[in-house]
Parts: structure tokens; sequence; C-alpha cells
């Protein structure tokens, strides 16, 4: 009897152990199949395109049943779940990337792309190591919904007017390569962006239902076409660009205070009004001098904007105490807490 016990307790440990492992086995195995098949990213637009193509010349109900009024169908292999997608909307490169955990090289051998092409560019797709990147580039900026039902995940592109009351773009400017002003080791891109996800906290935790998009939130270096493109294309209500100052000559003075610039060329007059308000709300919030309101149509993304544009120079990094100023995260937060509050007043008058 005690023979009998022993085995089968060996035997439930031996299940136990198979239960554990085979799933890891079966990961190691996809993997080892995975780096097998050459790879490199892909276009599958042509997969969609063909889809588009089925669904015209079959009745609406072969489409209904399929997309069920959703844009495009993702098919998930078995063992991946709708939890191991993620989707990352780069708003300024009107591109939506959409990452899932689990699938190889060959995905879109066994799972076509089911949809319409309907303001799609692109889709290229790229694995490695069995995570698999989805690129949807658009013709227009849209926010993106997901819906998740059984093995399929559904996408839709929504105009963000549909979403939002109200569309603000913020961008930080210069970064990467192109640091803007360089004082003391301080170079303007960090000032600029600082401030910005200073500014992107309070729109978060805002109530407002204002949908805001940044050009950029790292250090990273859009092109001006991107930058005021994302404002333009979104057909935003405002576009604020966030800027330090320094001398012409480059050299430590004591020229100091805050400065903004608005497009000349808006006959409305918004365009100068909203940067009044930020002018006047950065000098109430930071103590600093006023170097007025001034037109910047020299600037390309001021010249090109099509919503009211204001562009702030918080302050100068060739003067001593404000480039000391700019590095304090108080200041910092003194000048989002500025452009916030000019931000939603603009709206709210308008």
């Amino acid at each position: 009897m005690g023979a009998f016990t022993a085995i089968i307790l060996a035997v439930v440990i031996f299940m136990s152990c198979l239960l554990i492992y085979v799933p890891n086995m079966h990961i190691i195995a996809l993997k080892v199949k995975d780096s097998k098949l050459s790879g490199g990213r892909i276009s599958v637009m042509d997969m969609l395109n063909s889809s588009a193509e089925e669904f015209a010349e079959e009745d609406h109900s072969s489409k209904d049943a399929v997309l069920k009024g959703h844009q495009i169908r993702l098919t998930l292999p078995q063992n991946v779940t709708s939890a191991s997608v993620d989707i990352n909307n780069i708003f300024v490169e009107k591109t939506i990337a959409i990452t899932i955990n689990g699938i190889g090289k060959d995905y879109f051998s066994y799972y076509p792309m089911r949809g319409d092409s309907n303001n799609i560019v692109d889709v290229t797709y790229d694995s490695e190591n069995l995570v698999g990147v989805i690129e949807i580039v658009l013709d227009d900026v849209k926010e993106v919904k997901m819906t998740s039902e059984d093995e399929y995940i559904y996408l839709d592109f929504v105009d963000p007017h549909d979403i939002y009351d109200y569309v603000v773009v913020v961008d930080a400017g210069h970064g990467s390569n192109v640091p803007g002003a360089s004082k003391m080791g301080v170079n303007e891109k960090d000032l600029n962006l600082d401030i910005v996800l200073e500014l992107k906290k309070l729109f978060d935790r805002s109530d407002k239902n204002i949908g805001v998009y940044y050009t950029r939130t790292t250090d990273t270096n859009p092109s001006f076409e991107n930058r005021v493109g994302l404002a333009n294309e979104s057909e935003a209500d405002l576009f604020l660009s966030v800027h330090n100052n320094s001398t012409a000559s480059g050299r430590m003075s004591s020229i100091n205070g805050t400065e903004v610039m608005y497009e000349g060329g808006d006959s409305t007059g918004e365009s100068k009004a909203f940067a009044t308000l930020c002018l006047r709300h950065l000098l109430d919030g930071l103590g600093s001098k006023s170097k007025g309101v001034v037109v910047g149509d020299e600037v390309y993304i001021i010249r090109m904007s099509e919503p009211p544009v204001a562009l702030v120079e918080v302050g100068f990094m060739t003067n001593q105490k404000e480039l000391e100023a700019l590095q304090d995260k108080d200041y910092q937060r003194k000048a989002a807490q500025a452009l916030y509050d000019a931000v939603l007043e603009y709206l709210n008058e308008n």
C-alpha cells in the first residue's frame, strides 16, 4: 500500500511539473521556429486593400458579419489575449503602433487582416522574439478605439472632435540634436520639455473634456512640418509652442523677461488674443518683466498655423537670474500653471 501511494504521489508531482513547464516549452518551440524565418519590416497594405475590394464585391451582410460595424479586424492566435495588445498613437506622425506579445514573423500568413482602407496610407509589420508590431499610417490625425471579442480585436479611427469639446496642440520647442539656446551646460530643449511635461500633468488631472496632443514628450525633434501639421490636421482649437529666449549674440546680459509671439497674418485677431492671454498669465504667475507680444510670422510654425497660435519665450537663458529660475521645478510649475490657465480662459471665452 505504501509503494502504491508513493507511485501515485510521484505521478502527481510529475504531472504538476509538466503543467508548469509545457506552456514554456511551447513558447520556446515557437521562438525556435520563428528564429528560422526571415524578418524585417514589410508592408501588408496589399492585404488590407484586397480585403476592402472583397467587401466591395459582396453584400453588406458579409462585411457586417466579419467586421461587426468596425473598420479593421485582427485575429489573435490561441493563447494570445487582448491583454497582450498595446496601442500607442503617435499623433505627430499620424502613426498608430500596435504591439502584440506572442505573434511571430509569419503572423499575417495565418491570420490575415480584414477591413476597410479608409484614411489608411500604409500598414507595415515586423516581429522580433515573438513580439509583433503593426504600424498603421493614417492620412489624418485620428483617435483609435479598440474593441475585443473572442479571438478578435477590432479597430476604429475617430475624429478627435467627435470625442473632445476642444483640441489643443502643445509643442516643446527643439529637441534631440537641435538643443536651441545653450548656456552653462543647460539646453533650451530640456527647459522647454520640462515646462511642457508640467503642463501635461495639469491637463492629465483636469476634468475638462479637452484633447491635448503633444509634438514631443521625450528628447525627440519632430520636423517643423510635423509640429504645425499636428495642429492643422487635428483641426486644433489652439496651438501653443513653448520656448526660451537668448540675446542675438548669445552672450550673457542683463536683458530679461517674457515674450509671446503671434501670427500677424491671422486676420481674425485670435492668435494675438491668445498670445496676449499667455503673456498676462505668465507675467502674473512668474513676476517676470514684459517683453510684449510680437508678430512672429517669420517663424515657420507660426506662419503656417491654421488655428490661433502663440509661441511663448518664457525667459532669457542669457540672463543669469532667469537661467537659474528656469531650472527651478517650482518656477517651471508656475509657468505651466500660467499657460494652462491661459488656454482655459481662451477656450471659455470662445
